[in-house]
């Protein structure tokens, strides 16, 4: 049967008057609060001499957690190496077989450099306190010498989570310089990532040329000096010795390699790439 207006009103207080209504406090005094513990344990005690509840060595218990959260602390950082590895990986797109274990160590032309390259990466963070640190990699083609940087950069990467940007010079000018980058934006985040990268690499630099454009060089030597000021060291790869390379880039790039106080890395003798052999024969 349809309810009328005034049951329906009625029914309404009803509601509010039990709402009103002061619910129990529990009661929190602490003979209340003893009494409930005793209650708990007088039941674990029940159950203890029925056998249904086993012992517990607090000491081992809190051992055995502090393991296990040590385990997944591990593992989480871990993770967070491998991720953050990958990511590095991406940014530097190195060729994955420049790496030591590829080098012949036992070629006299090699060994001594690839020592210098390893004491350049265990003292990376000495040459930022430094201002940075500039190695100048040069030599006929085909003679390692983007391998002997990429594998530098491995180790970084994997050892030290350090940031490379591996770029060929001819590369960095067409992004800049060409086009390649067509928004403003783009080409402002692409030089900021020239300049503050941990350590960046440039192949290549003035190949086959007896002079670099002079806004290249001028480009050049303003990218050095902005790495400089910012204690980020810096690997340059050319086929010129340092004095060809000077002609190359002119004062005030030469400069500015200069200032980083460079160790100079002559790989010498044929081709060390075995599907191309020896380019002069």
């Amino acid at each position: 049967m349809k309810k009328t207006a005034e049951e329906i009103a009625a029914d309404l207080n009803d509601i509010a008057r039990r709402r009103r209504r002061p619910k129990p406090q529990k009661d929190t005094t602490p003979a209340a609060a003893g009494g409930e513990v005793k209650q708990v344990l007088s039941h674990l005690q029940k159950l203890r001499a029925g056998g249904t509840l086993p012992e517990y060595d607090y000491f081992e218990l809190k051992r055995q957690y502090e393991q296990q959260a040590n385990i997944d602390v591990q593992q989480a950082q871990a993770q967070a190496k491998q991720q953050r590895t990958e990511r590095l990986l991406a940014q530097a797109d190195l060729n994955s077989e420049w790496v030591f274990d590829n080098m012949d160590r036992d070629d006299p032309a090699l060994g001594h450099h690839i020592d210098t390259a390893h004491h350049f990466i265990n003292a990376f963070d000495h040459w930022k306190e430094k201002g940075g640190a500039a190695i100048l990699i040069y030599g006929d083609f085909g003679t390692g010498k983007s391998t002997l940087a990429g594998a530098i950069a491995h180790d970084l990467i994997y050892q030290h989570q350090k940031s490379v940007i591996f770029q060929q010079w001819a590369s960095v000018v067409d992004r800049l310089f060409f086009g390649v980058l067509e928004e403003q934006e783009t080409r402002n985040q692409y030089r900021r990532a020239l300049e503050e990268v941990d350590l960046l690499i440039i192949d290549e630099v003035a190949a086959n040329r007896a002079r670099l454009p002079e806004s290249q060089s001028s480009f050049l030597g303003h990218l050095l000096r902005r790495r400089r000021n910012l204690a980020k060291s810096v690997i340059i790869i050319t086929n010129h010795d340092p004095q060809a390379l000077h002609r190359a880039v002119g004062d005030f790039c030469f400069e500015a390699i200069k200032a980083f106080h460079p160790v100079d890395i002559a790989l010498n003798g044929p081709s060390r790439r075995p599907d191309i052999g020896d380019y002069r024969s």
